[in-house]
């Protein structure tokens, strides 16, 4: 009885394949960040303090994803930042 031990190579995304708009650390991101502000503030801990804090905290996120994913990321980082700014 013969057997097949060839391994079959692992598939690669596509680099046309587009990625998710908004998946689950986006949207982690999105609740927690105006949660914890607001458990701040309930607390007494004065606006300005929790904006400096949570501003940190996404640079910090920012870096991370410069880090890790390089150009072709910070690029698509600024443009969100741009997009954000500009309300839409």
């Amino acid at each position: 009885m013969p057997t097949d031990t060839t391994l079959a190579a692992p598939t690669q995304p596509s680099p046309t394949d587009a990625p998710p708009r908004l998946g689950a650390p986006q949207a982690f991101t999105a609740v927690s960040f105006p949660v914890l502000g607001s458990a701040l503030h309930v607390t007494g801990m004065p606006l300005q303090d929790i904006f400096i804090l949570l501003g940190g905290c996404g640079a910090l996120g920012a870096a991370a994803v410069v880090a890790v994913g390089g150009r072709r990321r910070l690029t698509s980082l600024a443009g969100a930042v741009l997009r954000a700014a500009a309300g839409k």
